[in-house]
């Protein structure tokens, strides 16, 4: 998805131009959520995403929340992972996640982490945002297995769950829809008609393509709405003037070295706006 990489870097530089940009946010809240983590080169080397480390680093420069993705292995152990596979992180296209124990994988790629590890050391100090990268349907074991992991947490409070297919998020029957976030790519018409028809109460996307129109029929069903991937704090303004609550990002610390004051997750999340 090169292209929409580039769409992303395009659009980041243009809407920093548009209105409301240069407007200042006053006391307005700032719900800054990591992508996959604090990552790439820094000071002390590079920072891989979805690792512990980059978890860590949203803690110690002051994000709100993170967002991860959670995949089965062979065994049933949720890990954290966005590829099937781990050859673009780690070198290891021989390791499928699907198809390896977790003892194995752990063995193989200590980096990669469970669920648990990231529950026991984040939750109540980063808002958790769990991106489902598989279907219940191809893992009947998942849902259960994640709701075992999340079990001492309060939806919305200190997570939400999160998918492109909105229908990943249909069996974890003991977590509330409004917890639920369906993310829009370019089919945004298609995820949102199944988001109102489904009652999930969130729709991710990118600025670009979340217009006014959306925006506000999103509003006024009571959807809340997260936009990303934001990399400049002029585009930032405008979406949260635009009431969008959460901002999605791969430039934490540029963000927070511009000045953006970002709202600390001690504070919470009230699902019930």
């Amino acid at each position: 998805m090169i292209w929409l990489y580039r769409l992303n870097e395009l659009a980041n530089y243009v809407w920093a131009l548009a209105p409301g940009s240069r407007t200042p946010l006053g006391n307005r809240e700032i719900k800054l959520v990591a992508h996959r983590g604090v990552h790439g080169p820094g000071g002390s080397g590079t920072v891989i995403e979805n690792t512990l480390d980059a978890f860590s680093l949203c803690q110690q420069v002051g994000a709100w929340g993170i967002e991860f993705d959670i995949r089965l292995t062979r065994d049933n152990e949720p890990v954290v992972n966005h590829d099937p596979h781990l050859g673009r992180l780690f070198k290891r296209p021989d390791i499928v996640i699907a198809e390896t124990p977790f003892d194995a994988l752990r063995k193989a790629v200590p980096q990669v982490p469970h669920l648990d590890e990231v529950v026991t050391r984040y939750a109540g100090k980063l808002h958790l945002m769990i991106e489902i990268k598989e279907s219940w349907r191809q893992r009947p074991a998942l849902p259960a297995r994640v709701a075992h992991s999340l079990a001492s947490l309060a939806p919305g409070r200190d997570y939400h769950l999160m998918s492109l297919v909105p229908d990943h998020l249909e069996s974890f029957s003991a977590v509330p829809r409004d917890a639920f976030i369906d993310i829009a790519r370019t089919n945004l018409r298609d995820i949102l008609k199944q988001n109102l028809e489904l009652g999930h109460g969130a729709l991710a996307g990118s600025f670009a393509l979340i217009g006014p129109g959306s925006l506000q029929q999103l509003h006024a069903a009571g959807r809340r709405v997260g936009t990303g991937i934001v990399k400049n704090r002029r585009v930032l303004n405008r979406e949260v003037q635009r009431g969008v609550e959460w901002i999605f990002t791969d430039a934490v610390v540029p963000l927070l070295d511009s000045g953006v004051v970002a709202t600390n997750t001690m504070q919470g999340d009230d699902s019930s706006k």
